[in-house]
C-alpha cells in the first residue's frame, strides 16, 4: 500500500481501535492535524458501557477546549457545590471545595457528569463522523511489506501505516501487538508485561434516577460523596438530576486479571450484600440499586506495561496503562495520551501527509511518545491505587492517611495535584479557544516545581512523625 520512507500519491493513513474517550480524542486531533484516519468500533453505536460517574480536570478541559466542544460541555453541567468525606455510617468526616478551587485556579470548574455524556459530546462535536465504521470488530493485526493492515471478523479489511489501539484493558490490539512481537521482534516486548496487570478490588457501578429532588435527599444539585470503609469505598455522585455511584470492594488478588464477565444475579449477589451501607443521612444503597437506571460490574484492574508498542502497533490508555477510580484520573491521562502521540505524528507528516515514514523510522516515532508518557502514567496509576487502598482502610496507615493525615496535608496534597494539571501536554499546532491560560494554576507550571517540592517532602516528614505517634498511641491503647 505504501512506500518505505518515502512519498506516494496515497496519504499517511491511521488505524484506530475503539471509539470511546481515547479513540475519540484521537479523532478530534487528526482530524486538526489533517491526518488520515479510520475508526474500528465493534459495537453497533458509538457508546460507553463500562463505568458511571467521570471527572475532566483542568488538563483534559484544555485539550477538549482545542478540540472546540468544552463550551458545550460546561452548559450540560452544574459545577460541583459541594464536596464531602464521610465516615462508614454516611456521616460527615469533612468537606473540601477541591474541584471549587481548582475552578477558581484555573478559571474553568471541572466537569463531573456520566462516561456516556461526555462520549456523547467527544462523538457530536467531531468534524468528520464518517470516519467512524460501528460493528467492525479486529481479529488479526498484520505487517505488510510497507504497511500494516486491521482484518476484521466480517471479512473485510482496513490497511494504513499504523494501528493505534484505543480499546481498552481487554485489548485485542495489545494481544496482536504481543503476537507480532514474539514472531517477528522477540526483543521487544518482556514476557514480564503479559502478568504486568493485576487486580484486587471488583466495582458496581451505576446511574440512578431517586424520586423527588436532590434536597429531599439533602444533596446539592451537583455534589460528590466518597464514603470511606472496611475494605470498601462508595463513590456516591449528584449531577444533571440523577445519581452517579460506585461501590468499589476488595477482592481477591490475581496477577494477571481474573477474567470475569458479570450476570445479572451477580451483580444482584452484590448489591444484596451492599444493600444497608448509608451514602449520606438520607440515602443507603438499597435505594440506589432499586431506581437504578443502568449498572454494571467489573474487575479494577491495575498497573503500567513497560512496553507500548512494537512494529507498526501502539496502544494508547487503558491498553497502556489501567488505574483504579477514586482519583478519576484515568480517563484524563488517556486524553493526555491521544494528544502527544499526535503532536509527534504532526511534526512527522506536517510538510507532507503522503510522506510514509520506514519501519525503523515509526519505531522511533513510536519510542518518542512512550517516552514522554511512561512516567506520568506510571505516577498517576500508582497515586489512584494508594488513594483507593486509602480510602478502603487496606491497613491502618491506610485508614490514618485518609481519615487524620490526608486532612493535614490537603493544602499541599491540592498544590501538587493543580501542578500537575498546569503541566499537562497540550496539541501543538491549535490554539486554545476560552481557557485562559494566564489563570494561577496554569501559571504553576513555569516556576513552582521547586518550592513546590519543598513543601512536599517537609509535610511528608511531618506526615510520617504523626503516622508514628498516633500508630504509638494506638498501639499502648491495646495494651
Amino acid at each position: 500500500m505504501t512506500q518505505t520512507s518515502g512519498t506516494s500519491s496515497t496519504p499517511f493513513r491511521v488505524i484506530i481501535v475503539g471509539a470511546g474517550i481515547a479513540g475519540l480524542s484521537l479523532a478530534h486531533a487528526l482530524q486538526l492535524a489533517n491526518i488520515d484516519h479510520v475508526i474500528l468500533e465493534k459495537y453497533d453505536k458509538v457508546k460507553s458501557i463500562k463505568g458511571a460517574a467521570l471527572t475532566i480536570y483542568p488538563n483534559a478541559e484544555r485539550i477538549f477546549d482545542q478540540f472546540g466542544i468544552l463550551s458545550n460541555m460546561l452548559s450540560s453541567t452544574a459545577p460541583v457545590a459541594a464536596e464531602y468525606q464521610r465516615w462508614p455510617d454516611g456521616s460527615i468526616l469533612g468537606s473540601r471545595s477541591t474541584l471549587d478551587r481548582f475552578r477558581i485556579m484555573f478559571k474553568v470548574p471541572p466537569l463531573l457528569f456520566d462516561r456516556q455524556t461526555c462520549v456523547a459530546h467527544l462523538f457530536g462535536g467531531l468534524p468528520d463522523q464518517s470516519v467512524i465504521k460501528l460493528n467492525k470488530r479486529v481479529e488479526k493485526i498484520e505487517h505488510t511489506e510497507n504497511g500494516v493492515r486491521a482484518l476484521l471478523t466480517d471479512g473485510t479489511m482496513e490497511e494504513g501505516d499504523i494501528v493505534i489501539g484505543a480499546d481498552g484493558v481487554h485489548s485485542i490490539v495489545r494481544s496482536q501487538m504481543w503476537y507480532y512481537a514474539s514472531a517477528s521482534e522477540p526483543e521487544t516486548v518482556p514476557e514480564s508485561d503479559k502478568s504486568a496487570l493485576f487486580s484486587e478490588y471488583d466495582a458496581l457501578f451505576g446511574v440512578s434516577k431517586l424520586e423527588g429532588s436532590h434536597e429531599d435527599y439533602g444533596m446539592a444539585a451537583a455534589e460528590t460523596n466518597i464514603v470511606f470503609g472496611q475494605g470498601v469505598t462508595k463513590l456516591f455522585f449528584q449531577q444533571q438530576g440523577q445519581q452517579l455511584w460506585a461501590i468499589i470492594f476488595k477482592d481477591r488478588y490475581c496477577q494477571p486479571p481474573k477474567k470475569f464477565k458479570a450476570t445479572d444475579q451477580d451483580m444482584e449477589d452484590v448489591a444484596q450484600r451492599f444493600s444497608d451501607i448509608a451514602l449520606n443521612e438520607k440515602v443507603n444503597f438499597r435505594q440506589l440499586w432499586e431506581s437504578r437506571t443502568r449498572a454494571g460490574l467489573l474487575t479494577l484492574e491495575e498497573g503500567v506495561l513497560s512496553q507500548w508498542h512494537a512494529g507498526r502497533i501502539v496502544l494508547v490508555g487503558d491498553s497502556a496503562h489501567k488505574m483504579t477510580a477514586d482519583l478519576g484520573a484515568g480517563a484524563n491521562i488517556a486524553i493526555e495520551d491521544a494528544v502527544v502521540l499526535c503532536n509527534i505524528l504532526h511534526r512527522e507528516l506536517e510538510k507532507d501527509r503522503n510522506r510514509h515514514p520506514s519501519k525503523a523510522q515509526i519505531t522511533s516515532i513510536l519510542a518518542e511518545y512512550q517516552k514522554e508518557r511512561f512516567s506520568r502514567a506510571k505516577l498517576f496509576t500508582e497515586l489512584s491505587g494508594k488513594v483507593t487502598r486509602a480510602h478502603s482502610y487496606d491497613t491502618l496507615i491506610g485508614k490514618l492517611l485518609a481519615t487524620r493525615i490526608g486532612p493535614m496535608m490537603y493544602e499541599t496534597q491540592l498544590l501538587k495535584l493543580a501542578t500537575e494539571w498546569a503541566k499537562a501536554p497540550k496539541l501543538d499546532y491549535v490554539p486554545v479557544r476560552t481557557i485562559d491560560e494566564n489563570a494561577p494554576g496554569w501559571l504553576l507550571a513555569r516556576g513552582e516545581e521547586k518550592n513546590l517540592s519543598r513543601s512536599w517532602l517537609m509535610c511528608a516528614c511531618f506526615g510520617a512523625v504523626v503516622t508514628g505517634l498516633v500508630f504509638a498511641r494506638y498501639r499502648l491503647s491495646r495494651l
